[in-house]
């Protein structure tokens, strides 16, 4: 398959998921189409580490991820909605222009660890004393212009991803074992009890600050991280789906080197205008 067609697949994906995630609550049909919906993820992620490889120019191509995700928080602050893949892709992005650079990449690298850890701090010490009324600022709009992996949609665990991709790129059967073993892992994690247990113990063998730490760090995994603490030790079917994305694998898998109909948009618009229009929908709904 060529980039295109491969971007068609993942976004009718994301769309069923999106229609899940706005109309259908709890319901049989929901579970069906977030199932489905975990399949658009890391094709579009691939997209982007291979789009950074072929691109003319990687700061153009990074600006436009920018952009785009600093007008969806706008949308995000004003609706309340968690959806901005955008700033997901312009991390990755970022990060493998970084890489790139290779002799003063570990330098580069540096930098980049201490300013989103120094942003990160700032934004969740200004979103923890704000009034209600500039918490969706915190948590939205002022990550994604400054860029911070604070509140990112999918968190690290979704950013490692795209290096995995950028690691193993060219090479199928290390990509493919690798992407396999990271989303079992990931999965494992949130449908198990490891994680909270481990959690429990600190807060029971560590005198003193062993609550603080517990909570500081069960809030690093939920908000940087990607792993909700409210869904481990769920079933893996019901609840824990996310080792669905092993069926995108076939898809990333049979690109075929060629980009197919350009379409360079497509998807800097079509994201944000169908999820506003299913908000608009969803919330006539409900007042209804």
């Amino acid at each position: 398959m060529n980039t295109f067609q491969i971007k068609i697949i993942a976004l009718l994906a994301m769309t069923l998921d999106h229609i899940a995630y706005f109309f259908l609550g709890e319901t049989p049909l929901a579970l069906i189409f977030h199932w489905i919906g975990r399949i658009f993820a890391p094709p579009f992620i691939f997209c982007v580490v291979n789009g950074m490889k072929y691109t003319r120019s990687k700061r153009k191509y990074i600006l436009r991820l920018y952009l785009a995700s600093a007008a969806m928080a706008v949308f995000q602050m004003l609706s309340q909605t968690e959806l901005n893949f955008f700033r997901t892709l312009f991390i990755i992005a970022v990060l493998i222009a970084i890489l790139e650079i290779r002799e003063h990449a570990k330098k580069y690298l540096i930098l980049f660890s201490v300013y989103q850890v120094s942003s990160c701090i700032i934004c969740a010490i200004w979103a923890a004393n704000s009034s209600a009324d500039m918490e969706a600022f915190c948590f939205y709009l002022l990550p994604a212009l400054s860029g911070s992996i604070f509140t990112l949609e999918g968190g690290l665990v979704y950013v490692l991803i795209g290096m995995i991709f950028y690691w193993f790129s060219g090479e199928k059967k290390r990509l493919s074992a690798a992407f396999a073993v990271y989303i079992l892992a990931y999965t494992f994690s949130m449908a198990t009890y490891v994680i909270p247990a481990i959690l429990g113990k600190i807060q029971a063998y560590i005198p003193v600050v062993g609550d603080a730490l517990s909570g500081i760090l069960e809030y690093i995994l939920e908000v940087f991280v990607g792993i909700d603490m409210p869904s481990t030790e769920g079933s893996m079917i019901f609840i824990n789906y996310q080792w669905c994305m092993l069926f995108a694998l076939p898809l990333i898998l049979s690109y075929n080197q060629r980009q197919g109909r350009k379409v360079k948009y497509s998807f800097y618009l079509f994201y944000p205008l169908h999820i506003i229009l299913f908000w608009l929908l969803s919330t006539a709904v409900l007042k209804c």
